[in-house]
């Protein structure tokens, strides 16, 4: 019983905390969306692993080229129906991306799971230029 404010402060700043967590993703979903989409995806050919996908086949390569897209790497883009319906659902304790375009299915069992995870790096990124100031903003004051 000796320590049971300290306790209850613990408690109640997690929970604070999760609750933060989940409103900034929900807030800044569009930001994670971005880094999928033109950081790893387009501009790199990589999942959220850093690995770079498989590359195109020579006949998807032409047509790549046809309509003026990148050719040298994976980006999953044809005509964006894949990066506009990717979708970001925020909990206390994670986030998770998905689609619903009807494709989304063969893209995964292609490229994996991963294709629809942000890089360690640029979770790292929003946590420091977004979670963290925000955080450090609402409850400032259990930080001092």
């Amino acid at each position: 019983m000796l320590f049971k404010s300290q306790i209850r402060f613990v408690e109640d700043f997690e929970r604070k905390f999760l609750l933060h967590f989940k409103e900034t993703i929900e807030k800044n979903s569009f930001i994670i969306k971005n880094y999928v989409i033109k950081k790893q995806l387009y501009d790199k050919g990589i999942d959220g692993n850093t690995k770079r996908l498989k590359g195109y086949t020579r006949t998807t390569i032409r047509y790549k080229i046809s309509k003026g897209q990148p050719s040298d790497r994976t980006t999953l883009k044809d005509k964006g129906d894949f990066y506009a319906s990717i979708t970001i659902d925020a909990y206390f304790d994670r986030f998770e991306l998905s689609s619903n375009v009807s494709h989304t299915k063969y893209l995964i069992k292609r490229y994996g799971q991963e294709i629809l995870k942000p890089t360690v790096e640029n979770m790292n990124e929003f946590m420091r230029v977004h979670f963290i100031p925000s955080l450090k903003n609402k409850y400032g004051k259990f930080t001092r």
